[in-house]
Parts: C-alpha cells; structure tokens; sequence
C-alpha cells in the first residue's frame, strides 16, 4: 500500500442527520469517520501514535508495531503500517467480530487471538500486547513499538490537532454542543479540549453504553459499570491516560433498546 492511502485519513465530512434534527429542533451533525481509509475514527489515532513514534524514535524504520485492540484500532494500525512499511501484530480477544479480523489480515497484519479477560487479569489483550512487544523488541530485526493507545497522548493529540480543529473550522465555531461515545479516551479528551479552548461554553457530552463504567463515573464518581451492551470496542472500565483531566457537561447512558430501532432508513442524512 502507497502512503497515499495516508491522505485518505482526516478531513472528514459533516453531514447533517436529517431524522435527529427534525425530532429534536436542532441541527444535529455527524463526523462522517467511516470515510476514513480504514473505515473509523481510529485510523487518525493510528496515525497520530505511528507519526510520534516515529518522530521520537520509540519506532524504527522498519520496526513492528504492536497493539492490544478490540479491532477498529487494529484496522487502523495495519492500514498505517502497510503505507509506512512496518510489520503490524495486532492482539484482539477472539470474541470480536470476524468482518473485523478479517479487515486486519486483507491489510497485512499478523492477527493473534486471546481469550476475553478482564483488565485486571494478566491474560487480558493489552497485557499480552505488552508481553509480546517485549518479546519481538529482542527478537525483531528492527525491534517493536506498543502503540498504547489507552495510555499513549499522541492519540488525544491527533484529534485535538484534527478532529477538534476540523469540527470547529467546517462549524465556523457555530457550535453550541460535542458529543460522543469512549473507547480509548483519546477522541472526546481531544476534540472537547480544542473546543474548549476556542469556546469555553460548549457543552461537552458523554454517550456510554450499558456495561460500561464512565456514565457513573461522571455521575456518581464511582467506576461501576451496570448491565451489558451487545456494542462492540466502546465503553471502559477504567480511566485511562487519556481520559485524565477531561470534563464532560452531561453524561448519558444508552441502552441496547433505545439505539437499535434507529436504523439507516429512518436516521436519513441530508
């Protein structure tokens, strides 16, 4: 893969969500992430991570990079890694989706899978993605780089540098409210700082799913999560580095029921 496919990562579109913004007498915008080259928000992060790397030689030419994931990162990691020439492993627990391993092997990674765990366990994805890192920085012949995107601030950074600055530039800073759902931290912490700083009276909201811990987090300042949500990469447990210092105005949490009714044909983008 050229690292031209790299221009295809950022400078995302706005599109207006015709159906939500009728129902609720606001304009209401999506960041259309799924343009991204390798279809989410995490090509940016993986890009961000990677581009760091390189700059302050965590990363070698040629080295592997490494990433614990459960997927869209992965995806992301493998799509940079092919454009830059870096062998990618990517650690997911084998309960992820197939369509989402099998993404990560069409761009050339190597795919290991584990058995899900929780954080604490030492057998959890992002554990053995360290392990291994350790093991092929003594093996690999260029040596290996974990890409942390849980405790990595290049990752917040990439989107306080592109996210933050797109929303706020196609806006042309008319914008009253951001709102998104967590996964790694890295794209609500950097997208509410950007605009906060440009406006400090932007509300900045939480959308969290069932069986994740942030909504009471932000509520009750306790880290427990309640019920389960068959969504699949978002929501944590835990705070990460990129979560640290972040504020959010107003936190929601969204059950299973309540999200799936809305399918593509009654959510109509202008």
């Amino acid at each position: 893969m050229s690292t031209g496919a790299l221009s295809l990562i950022g400078n995302t579109p706005l599109i207006e969500l015709k159906w939500a913004s009728e129902r609720t007498g606001c304009t209401i915008l999506g960041k259309a992430e799924f343009l991204n080259a390798g279809q989410s928000i995490k090509d940016r992060t993986a890009l961000g991570i990677v581009r760091d790397a390189r700059a302050g030689g965590a990363l070698n030419p040629g080295g592997t990079i490494v990433e614990g994931t459960a997927g869209n990162t992965g995806i992301g990691l493998a799509v940079v890694g092919a454009a830059l020439g870096h062998p990618v492993a990517i650690v997911v627990p084998r309960s992820q989706t197939e369509e989402k391993k099998h993404a990560v092997r069409l761009h050339g990674a190597k795919l290991i899978e584990v058995d899900p765990a929780p954080f604490s366990n030492p057998n959890h994805f992002v554990h053995y993605a360290r392990r291994l890192t350790e093991k092929l920085n003594n093996e690999a012949p260029h040596g290996a780089f974990f890409a942390d995107q849980f405790d990595n601030l290049a990752n917040r950074r990439a989107h306080y540098d592109g996210t933050g600055r797109e929303i706020w530039e196609q806006t042309q800073g008319r914008i009253d409210a951001f709102i998104c759902s967590v996964g790694s931290g890295g794209s609500l912490s950097g997208i509410s700082a950007f605009l906060k700083e440009r406006n400090g009276a932007i509300r900045i909201g939480l959308a969290d799913p069932a069986g994740a811990a942030l909504h009471a987090w932000f509520t009750r300042g306790v880290l427990e999560a309640e019920g389960s949500s068959i969504s699949e990469g978002i929501g944590i447990n835990r705070i990460t580095r990129n979560l640290e210092d972040l504020a959010v105005d107003h936190a929601y949490r969204i059950e299973d029921s309540e999200f799936l009714p809305i399918r593509p044909s009654t959510a109509t983008c202008n």
